[in-house]
């Protein structure tokens, strides 16, 4: 989803429903592609309004590339990037439905456990 509608090539009107955010919310309104030199996103929502760029990490899986979330940064991934040793792999889960869940009944807090959780419909996860 952008705020920019320059950044989208090849964009259309979409009628995509309202989109709540801050102290309102926007409705869709078009929708494109995203482009850059090594990238190409398909499906990004355009919203007046908004003042961020949000990527669905799901969307990013779906185009072969990897995400790799840091204190400090995200960090996309090539689509011949292959972990190479599973050593320090702490937690796996599997993605379903465009969500990754966490069966915390497969793990034992050593202090008290903080989840946060945010859902979205199959149709709401879309760019």
């Amino acid at each position: 989803m952008t705020g920019n509608i320059s950044y989208l090539y090849d964009f259309e009107p979409f009628d995509g429903g309202y989109v709540s955010f801050g102290q309102g919310g926007c409705k869709i309104t078009s929708k494109g592609t995203i482009k850059t030199g090594k990238l190409e996103f398909e499906n990004v929502y355009f919203v007046k309004d908004l003042k961020y760029n949000l990527f669905s990490v799901s969307q990013i899986y779906d185009n072969k590339n990897s995400v790799l979330f840091t204190d400090s940064e995200c960090i996309l991934l090539g689509r011949n990037f292959k972990l190479l040793d599973d050593v320090n792999i702490l937690l796996r889960t599997p993605r379903q439905h465009n969500m990754y869940s966490i069966d915390l009944n497969n793990i034992v807090p050593h202090k008290d456990l903080t989840c946060l959780v945010a859902k979205a419909s199959v149709d709401e996860c879309i760019l």
